[in-house]
């Protein structure tokens, strides 16, 4: 929660110097050079963040990291939205089978989810004896990001040779280890022109796919950018899910069936998200890291693009509108992520 609340404060910082650091007296009567026309528009005024929209601002001093973290804000909102749109229609899965109406999934995802798994609860009550009566076996899905691609990307966003931004990884490296890998799997040393391979925690740089998160050695707005880029292109095993009944302990044996049909249908998918959160959880702290280093930078910074730097002072107001949807639509995520792995492991009922 630390984080979001230094999220929002930093980018609001952002926009508002920026704002208040453009020209007051324009040249031709408060006019804006050129018949009141920015390069490219003025951005923000749509309340959208456009990183196209300032004209050719990247080719300047410090604009491609502005647009990479533009770009990653942007994206940031989309995988988030469709995240959540992945878990309201896990509790939508879940809820028809027990009978539920098109009424019941009418309104903002965590209403929605919160009532199904109140009524999951509810049914699993008069179903089952105790909760121990449903045997529930599950496996979790695993997500890996590949460390040399966020890797590249960071290295294209900062103008270097790939070779130049290493990655670590906090988790397994599943690869090369330039350095000590330790832990699951096969124990080595990479070191340089060295081919161990990797199955555990690496000590240095890892190279391959990274089960947890990967962490580039680059600039905040870079380190959004590669961040965001990899928890969107992450990849991830389904969860693996066996539910049985002990008959004996069963009060309704249809209740019981429709409380099965219930999870196998809508929990996998709702366990699939949990999966896909710690990478995506992860680019949002780095986003936060890449805003406090715009705040930093203050007004200066904004006005040093001459011509854009109205159009750019609206393209960061416009994140400032999606931030709190933004971790609206992590925090519900998260929630529901929770309530369906407690069910899983039985701890629900």
């Amino acid at each position: 929660m630390r984080s979001h609340s230094h999220l929002i404060t930093a980018i609001a910082v952002v926009a508002l110097a920026a704002l208040g650091g453009c020209p007051k007296n324009l040249p031709g009567g408060g006019a804006v050079p050129g018949g009141g026309a920015v390069p490219g528009g003025l951005g923000g005024v749509s309340g959208e963040v456009d990183p196209n929209s300032c004209g050719n601002y990247a080719l300047m001093d410090g604009g491609n990291k502005l647009k990479a973290f533009l770009q990653a804000t942007k994206d940031l909102e989309k995988t988030t939205e469709e995240t959540v749109h992945v878990v309201k229609q896990s509790c939508e899965m879940i809820g028809r089978e027990m009978g539920m109406t098109d009424a019941d999934f009418k309104g903002e995802a965590k209403d929605v989810c919160a009532h199904v798994y109140a009524t999951l609860r509810d049914n699993m009550k008069v179903s089952f004896k105790t909760s121990a009566a449903l045997k529930i076996k599950y496996k979790p899905a695993v997500c890996r990001v590949d460390v040399d691609a966020q890797a590249k990307a960071a290295a294209e966003c900062e103008g270097h040779a790939n070779a130049d931004v290493g990655a670590t990884c906090t988790g397994a490296c599943h690869g090369k280890c330039d350095g000590t890998c330790s832990g699951s799997g096969k124990a080595g040393t990479g070191g340089s022109g060295g081919s161990a391979q990797c199955n555990g925690e690496c000590s240095g740089t890892c190279h391959g796919e990274c089960e947890g998160h990967a962490n580039v050695n680059a600039s905040a707005q870079c380190k959004a950018s590669a961040s965001v880029k990899a928890s969107v292109d992450v990849k991830c095993t389904e969860p693996e899910l066996t539910i049985e009944a002990d008959a004996k302990a069963t009060l309704d044996k249809s209740k019981a069936e429709m409380v099965i049909r219930a999870l196998k249908n809508g929990l996998p998918k709702a366990l699939s998200v949990k999966a896909h959160l710690e990478p995506l959880k992860a680019a949002v702290a780095v986003w936060a890291q890449s805003a406090q280093e715009l705040k930093d930078m203050g007004p200066k910074f904004v006005n040093s693009f001459k011509d854009q730097a109205l159009c750019i002072s609206g393209q960061l107001a416009a994140a400032v509108g999606m931030i709190g949807k933004i971790n609206t639509n992590v925090s519900v995520s998260v929630d529901v992520s929770v309530s369906a792995s407690a069910t899983a492991s039985g701890s629900a009922g």
